[in-house]
C-alpha cells in the first residue's frame, strides 16, 4: 500500500524540521531528539515502503537512469506541503527509507555556539575582502550544514548580497530577504557539481557556498571564483586537519598551492552530545586544526 499522502501531509504541517523514518515490520516514526513518534498505527510491510518509496521517486526530476538501485537519496517538492529529501538503503532484502522536510527555519548563528563570542570568528571569516576561499571542516556533515546555513542567513537578513549555494540536496531553505539567495541542486537542477561551479561563474556572485567538493575540475571551478572576487566556502567532512591538507591534496593534484594561496581562513566544527558547536580557527591551510 503507497502510504506517502499521509506521511507527506504529516511532514508538511508547520514550519519544523521533521525526519520520518520507515522500516519493515514497524509503523513509521518520527525522529523527535532522542524519542520516536508513531505517525500511522500501520505496521509496514516491505512490499508498502516500495511502494511509497515509488510514489516518492516518481515526483523527483532527476536524471540519469529511473531505475532507483538498492540505495541513494533524491529530494522533491509539493504544491503547499514543501519540500523534502529522501535516503533509502537496502537492509537484510527489505528498504529502509528516511524522508526528511526540509525547512526555512535556520537556527540562529548565536544559538548554536557553546561561546557566543565565536559568533565574531564566523562574521570575520565571512568577511573577506576581495574574496578568497573560507573552509569549514568536521566530522558531522550535519553540524556544517547548520553552521553555513545559520552565517549564510545572517547575511542574507543584515547585508546586500548575491549568495550562490550549490549542494548534493540542499540542507534548508533559504529565503530572499536583503541578499538574493540561488540556491542549486545537482541531480534536480543541474546533472553535476562541475556543471553548478561553471553557472555560478557567469552568474558572478559575492558569496558561493559548496558542499563536499571532490574532483580537481571542481575545485579548479572555484579557485577561478575565487580569484575572480567571491568568497567561496567550502564545508568538509574530515576527522582533523591533517586528514583534511591529505585529502584535498589528493584532490588538487596539480595546484594545492594555488588553492592554498586563496584559503583565508580554516575552521574546525566540532559538537557535543546536545548538539551546540565549537569552532577552532587557522589561518590558511595548515594542519594546526588539531
Amino acid at each position: 500500500m503507497n502510504y506517502a499522502s499521509k506521511i507527506l501531509t504529516y511532514l508538511g504541517e508547520g514550519n519544523r524540521f521533521s525526519q520520518v523514518l520507515l522500516v519493515a515490520g514497524a509503523p513509521p516514526v518520527e525522529k523527535m531528539g532522542d524519542e520516536f513518534r508513531i505517525i500511522i498505527n500501520a505496521v509496514f510491510t516491505p512490499d508498502d515502503i516500495r511502494d511509497t518509496l515509488a510514489f516518492f521517486a516518481s515526483n523527483a526530476r532527476r536524471s540519469g537512469s529511473s531505475d532507483l538501485g538498492n540505495h541513494g537519496v533524491f529530494a522533491f517538492g509539493m504544491p503547499k506541503l514543501g519540500r523534502f529529501k529522501v535516503y533509502y538503503l537496502t537492509q537484510r532484502g527489505s528498504i529502509f527509507v528516511s524522508i526528511q522536510r526540509m525547512t526555512y527555519d535556520i537556527p540562529a548563528l548565536d544559538g548554536l555556539l557553546s561561546q557566543p563570542e565565536q559568533v565574531s570568528l564566523v562574521e570575520s571569516a565571512l568577511n573577506q575582502a576581495g574574496g578568497g576561499i573560507v573552509i569549514f571542516v568536521g566530522p558531522s556533515p550535519e553540524a556544517l550544514s547548520r553552521l553555513l546555513y545559520a552565517a549564510m542567513d545572517r547575511i542574507n537578513q543584515t547585508r546586500s548580497k548575491v549568495i550562490y549555494i550549490l549542494e548534493q540536496n540542499l540542507s534548508y531553505l533559504l529565503h530572499h530577504r536583503n541578499s538574493v539567495s540561488i540556491q542549486v541542486e545537482v541531480g534536480t537542477d543541474v546533472s553535476s557539481l562541475s556543471e553548478g561551479i561553471r553557472n555560478g561563474l557567469f552568474l558572478g556572485p559575492d558569496l558561493m557556498y559548496v558542499r563536499d567538493p571532490k574532483s580537481s575540475d571542481e575545485y579548479s571551478g572555484l579557485l577561478c571564483a575565487a580569484e575572480a572576487g567571491a568568497l567561496v566556502l567550502i564545508s568538509l567532512v574530515a576527522f582533523s586537519g591533517q586528514t583534511m591538507v591529505n585529502e584535498l591534496k589528493s584532490r588538487v593534484l596539480e595546484d594545492f598551492q594555488g588553492l592554498s594561496r586563496l584559503v583565508r581562513k580554516t575552521i574546525k566544527v566540532s559538537t557535543d552530545p546536545s548538539g551546540t558547536l565549537s569552532l577552532k580557527e587557522s589561518p590558511g591551510l595548515g594542519a594546526g586544526l588539531e
